[in-house]
């Protein structure tokens, strides 16, 4: 098994060989290169260590019998080591760095910014009771779901975890002080998924292994790790009518995360203008769409005969399946962008404890995993306590045009597409490797369902085209909603209302909308991102002229990774400028 230890090796290799150069300026080159990408490899070699869930997340295995340090001590100490991090990225001279690394360097410094924004300042950690139980879940399930080493090894690192999860847990305890309501609620409604895991999931993956003790105490770690969930569920019952916290972050919080994480540094009241602009465009070219499909009736009741027109429950994850083998073949035959490989996903449920916030979704392998190469396609079905109404109207939001178009966004020619570049482009540097900017992540998957329509795919069907701009209104209202729940004092209901009344959602799938952006205020990035694609496409296409191509522009933006746009446009159109 590869560990990062052998991923730092790597990094060495050009340093010696630059250091055979015999100029003084070459030495001083290789100097500085060596001294940032050590900063790099004791960074995340560092990281790593404090946050052994994401190592075994993103592909490195060394650390897969530990788990996060969620005390409030751990919590000081994390600070500190971004602290003393982020000092000696900023010790290094930007001037003596060749562009990728002076962009690899920027990057790190706004992400590192991000992340003491968080721990130090609005600190959910304190707040958000399902830090705990997703952590806990998290470490877990990273160890069943993936088969990067053998089953017996893996179940030593389960028990391990598991016998860690009480104490995990009384962190929680410990730490929180007057959590917000909304935080609460999304927790409850997530930890039954976590118990099942525990229950059903594990002694499941597990099954085949023969080592008698090895089962013994995996039955003695799993029942105890359940009883630790089945009391904090009861701690969440306690908590919740006590929640009087607030969940949003205020104008001047919002607007420094999203210049940290995202690079865009545009006043909130702006960004809600520009949500706004782009709400009122969609919701005309939508009517526009239903018109096509039913000149007499009213936008309204043209979405509702579309959206009655939907796979059955049985059959929601075998017609997601069914799509994907036309959406390839549409991307290869129609030259959107290269294919580099011939790995597929799989498709399945949406894991239980993911369920309560999540539609759909691709889980790629972590950027640094080089055994375990198996991408999952998330779509999450009605829950089984659904009335026959609740239910009808639940899959509404998975009609057939639908459910193409959230396939496109997760698998071809989006998130997957993303994973496919990244496999295909391992001289990246590690910082690039891990570079993960929201807006970049999502703006592509949306901007993707769009593209494919203007491109042809459906062959003009309106129903599609209802469908892609359906989706856009959605990622529209999280734009809005963002903005409003953080920065304007909007409720978790007054944000429902916006999904409903603005963009037609049914009332499940507004509530499901509405509790994630109270805890998550990125999600305004889907439309944030795409807006950016957009103008980049457009600048580049005038600096290329007739040289422009459509496949060529998607290779050298996947080719560049998951950084913030603003970097990706530097790079791709040689200088700075504004991204919207």
């Amino acid at each position: 098994m590869r560990s990062f230890r052998f991923v730092l090796s790597l990094l060495g290799i050009g340093v010696v060989a630059l250091l055979s150069m015999s100029s003084a300026p070459a030495l001083a080159e290789a100097a500085a290169v060596r001294s940032f990408q050590s900063a790099v490899g004791d960074y995340y070699r560092e990281e790593f260590r404090a946050h052994p869930i994401l190592a075994t997340l993103v592909g490195v295995h060394d650390h897969d019998a530990e788990v996060d340090d969620l005390s409030q001590e751990g919590h000081a100490l994390e600070a500190a080591r971004l602290h003393k991090a982020l000092d000696a990225f900023s010790a290094i001279d930007p001037a003596t760095l060749s562009q990728s690394d002076r962009d690899d360097r920027e990057v790190l410094i706004s992400d590192i910014n991000a992340r003491l924004l968080d721990v130090d300042t609005i600190r959910n950690w304190r707040k958000d009771p399902g830090v705990y139980t997703q952590s806990a879940t998290s470490a877990i399930f990273a160890l069943v779901h993936r088969d990067f080493a053998p089953l017996a090894d893996r179940l030593r690192s389960v028990i391990a975890r598991e016998r860690q999860i009480p104490a995990m847990l009384a962190n929680g305890r410990a730490n929180i002080e007057h959590p917000p309501l909304a935080f609460v609620e999304i927790a409850i409604r997530n930890i039954s998924g976590s118990i099942n895991l525990l229950k059903r999931g594990v002694p499941a993956a597990f099954a085949s292994v023969q080592d008698d003790r090895l089962k013994q105490d995996l039955a003695a770690a799993n029942d105890a790790a359940i009883a630790a969930f089945e009391s904090y569920k009861s701690y969440l019952e306690e908590l919740k009518p006590k929640a009087d916290g607030v969940f949003a972050l205020g104008p001047e919080l919002f607007a420094k995360r999203a210049a940290y994480s995202e690079m865009v540094d545009i006043p909130p009241d702006r960004l809600l203008e520009i949500a706004h602009a782009q709400l009122d465009k969609d919701k005309n070219a939508l009517s526009a769409a239903a018109h096509e499909i039913d000149a007499p009736q009213p936008v309204e009741a043209v979405l509702k005969q579309v959206r009655a027109q939907h796979p059955t429950a049985d059959a929601l994850i075998g017609t997601a399946s069914d799509d994907l083998a036309g959406l390839r073949a549409f991307v290869q035959d129609h030259r959107i962008a290269t294919i580099p490989s011939d790995l597929l996903p799989e498709v399945e449920e949406t894991p239980e404890f993911r369920r309560a916030t999540t539609a759909a979704a691709l889980d790629s392998p972590g950027a640094l995993e080089t055994h375990a190469t198996q991408a999952f396609y998330y779509v999450t079905p009605p829950d089984t306590g659904l009335s026959a109404e609740k239910r009808k109207e639940y899959l509404e939001a998975y009609f057939f045009a639908g459910l193409k178009m959230i396939s496109s966004h997760e698998v071809w020619p989006g998130h997957f597409m993303q994973y496919l570049a990244r496999r295909a482009h391992p001289e990246w540097s590690l910082a690039r490797k891990m570079a993960h900017a929201y807006s970049t992540t999502e703006g592509w998957a949306h901007y993707a369902e769009q593209m494919m329509v203007e491109e042809g795919l459906g062959n003009g069907d309106p129903k599609l085209k209802l469908a892609q701009l359906q989706m856009a209104l959605m990622r529209d209202c999280r734009f809005v909603a963002a903005i409003e729940l953080h920065t304007k004092g909007k409720s978790v209901d007054d944000a429902a209302e916006i999904f409903m009344k603005q963009c037609g959602s049914p009332e499940p799938e507004a509530r499901r909308e509405a509790y994630r952006g109270a805890r998550d205020p990125g999600y305004m990035n889907y439309t944030l991102g795409k807006l950016q694609i957009l103008k980049l496409r457009e600048d580049y296409r005038a600096k290329r002229g007739d040289k422009f191509s459509l496949m060529e522009f998607h290779d050298r933006l996947l080719g560049a990774g998951l950084p913030p746009i603003k970097i990706i446009r530097r790079e791709m159109l040689g200088e700075d400028g504004p991204t919207l």
